[in-house]
């Protein structure tokens, strides 16, 4: 008798033609397949868990910018540059020889000392000087340079930092006649300087005023040098220091929003001089983002029927550009910029309601229409010249345009005064003549 050879637990299967089912071999791994499985297990998690750190660094990165490129202006204070740094080493009633990193830089600037304020113009004669100053010990030359305007007490031995906006706090003390006055806006009060056109200044057969706007991080400071030239060609001024500038109210989130609600502000002054200074027509002067608000009051509001002319320093024209340059500025690779910046913008946008299309229509022609005076440097490292290359060479029709070699950021007046003046000077002549007034714009939205 044969004996059955299943185990009790077993099912029999192992049984087959009279056979007894003989145990299975277990199979063994090759020790070089396993080590190899471990590898790419191991190689695996480490690639999950690096990308995993990278789309979290990613995600933090894009939440970090998107905050930073709407936080308001001042939160994070600029520190004082040692570039800017200079020493009065004498002073006389007509120059001053300074010494320093900035004492040769060309152009017009001013010099804070803290105690008094001087506005300094272009470099002159080269100065031996005493190395009786242990921290200018190495510094064998200074810089005789004209002094236009001076306010306070300056003696030599003051240090300071060149101004580029080269006006003083009180715009009075460089011989202007001004009157502080408060725009009704819509978040409240807006301080304003207001410049009248001097007795003797041209007339014109329409009052036309100028109302000035301030960049970004700028304060109405920042647009008073070109308010006498507007004076002079009897057009009065008004300098407007929108939301989040200093003294002006907060935005109600505490945001910048990059002209796309400060514009309501240049509505206000708009309004503001047709009804307290019966201006007929207005001529918008913007600055930097000040650009980008008088873009949007043009496409946005019945105010825009008033513009008559722009003068633009420097506009914002696209903002993708300009962040790209200042997160190059900030050390991001330019690899990394094509990944990061697409969702930072959409992310800012989305959290501060920012349409980042209607903030790009410097040149759209159905927009702009007005005669446009426009200014920028070719060594602008926050708003790239080419976007003004490209407008100028798109709108041939209205603008004309004054390129500053050499000159930086809102720098066109300092570097090339006497060419900026005299081109504000001469468009002005052209758009105040009366023949040559084009027809108001349409108010948008009107049928």
């Amino acid at each position: 008798m044969v004996a059955d050879g299943a185990s009790s637990g077993g099912s029999g299967r192992g049984r087959r033609r009279g056979l007894t089912s003989q145990p299975r071999a277990r199979r063994r791994r090759a020790a070089s397949t396993s080590a190899m499985t471990d590898r790419r297990r191991r190689v695996a998690a480490l690639a999950g868990g690096g990308t995993a750190a990278l789309l979290a660094a990613a995600g933090g990165a894009t939440w970090y910018y998107a905050e930073r490129i709407t936080e308001a202006p001042g939160r994070r204070p600029v520190p004082p540059l040692p570039d800017d740094g200079v020493q009065v080493r004498d002073l006389d009633g007509s120059s001053v020889v300074l010494a320093g990193p900035a004492a040769e830089r060309p152009g017009w600037w001013g010099l804070d000392t803290g105690r008094g304020w001087l506005r300094v113009g272009p470099p002159g004669d080269l100065v031996p000087l005493d190395a009786d100053d242990p921290d200018l010990a190495h510094v064998t030359t200074g810089v005789r340079r004209p002094v236009e305007h001076r306010v306070g007490k300056v003696e030599a031995g003051d240090t300071g930092l060149l101004d580029a906006d080269a006006i003083p706090e009180d715009p009075a003390d460089v011989g202007l006649e001004v009157d502080d006055e408060q725009v009704t806006g819509p978040l409240g009060d807006l301080p304003a300087w207001w410049f009248p056109a001097p007795t003797g200044a041209p007339t014109r057969p329409v009052r036309t005023v100028a109302v000035l706007v301030h960049g970004r991080s700028g304060s109405r400071r920042e647009v008073v040098r070109w308010a006498p030239t507007f004076l002079a060609a009897g057009v009065s001024c008004l300098a407007l220091s929108y939301r989040n500038a200093p003294g002006a109210p907060p935005s109600p989130d505490g945001r910048s929003h990059l002209g796309a609600t400060e514009w309501e502000d240049l509505e206000a002054a708009i309004e503001h001089v047709v009804d307290h200074h019966a201006a007929d027509d207005v001529v918008v002067l913007g600055v930097s983002m000040g650009g980008a608000c008088a873009a949007e009051l043009l496409r946005r509001s019945v105010a825009a029927s008033h513009v008559r002319a722009l003068v633009l320093d420097a506009p914002v024209r696209h903002w993708g550009p300009v962040l790209r340059a200042a997160a190059r500025q900030r050390g991001l690779p330019p690899a990394v910029l094509p990944i990061l910046l697409p969702p930072t913008m959409a992310l800012a946008g989305a959290r501060r309601r920012i349409d980042w299309r209607g903030l790009d229509d410097l040149a759209d022609p159905n927009l702009f229409r007005s005669p446009t005076l426009l200014f920028h440097g070719d060594a602008d490292a926050t708003v790239p010249v080419a976007l003004s290359d490209a407008f100028a060479a798109a709108r041939q029709d209205v603008v004309t345009y004054h390129r500053v070699r050499g000159a930086g950021h809102v720098r066109t007046w300092n570097v090339d005064r006497e060419g900026c003046e005299a081109a504000l000077a001469a468009f002005l002549d052209r758009v105040l003549d009366e023949r040559q007034r084009p027809p108001l714009r349409p108010i948008p939205g009107a049928p």
